[in-house]
């Protein structure tokens, strides 16, 4: 199915995984008021400035991922050092300025909520 809207793909989760990225929009949204959400790639998606740079990757059916990048302008060195330094250990990095962030459950999401908005920020503020 291919969802028009961000509320269309919520109803189609499982009550689980409708939390778990309930928890995660929730985050998003608040760590940036200039951020806009939309459907990309059938997920939600977060635009800043004109550029897609978080969407959500729902295709693995025991993990709600989230995905950070800069868009589709920016080249990709998928043999790059990534251009954000994660210390604290949540992404999984795909090249220099792609990276997964996953989580099994909603107790994992709320117990790294505080390390994923300063991911997130950290992320948002590259240019």
């Amino acid at each position: 199915m291919a969802y028009t809207s961000v509320d269309e793909f919520l109803s189609e989760l499982s009550d689980d995984r409708r939390q778990q990225v309930e928890a995660l929009r929730t985050i998003i949204k608040n760590i940036n008021p200039n951020l806009t959400e939309h459907i990309k790639w059938n997920s939600p998606s977060y635009v800043l400035d004109g550029e897609d740079r978080i969407t959500f990757n729902m295709h693995y059916p025991d993990q709600t991922m989230i995905l950070i990048h800069m868009g589709a302008t920016r080249k990709e060195d998928k043999k790059g050092t990534p251009i954000l330094s994660d210390d604290l250990g949540l992404v999984k990095w795909n090249s220099d300025i792609r990276g997964t962030l996953s989580f099994k459950t909603l107790d994992e999401i709320v117990a790294n909520e505080d390390k994923i908005i300063t991911l997130l920020k950290n992320w948002l503020s590259i240019k």
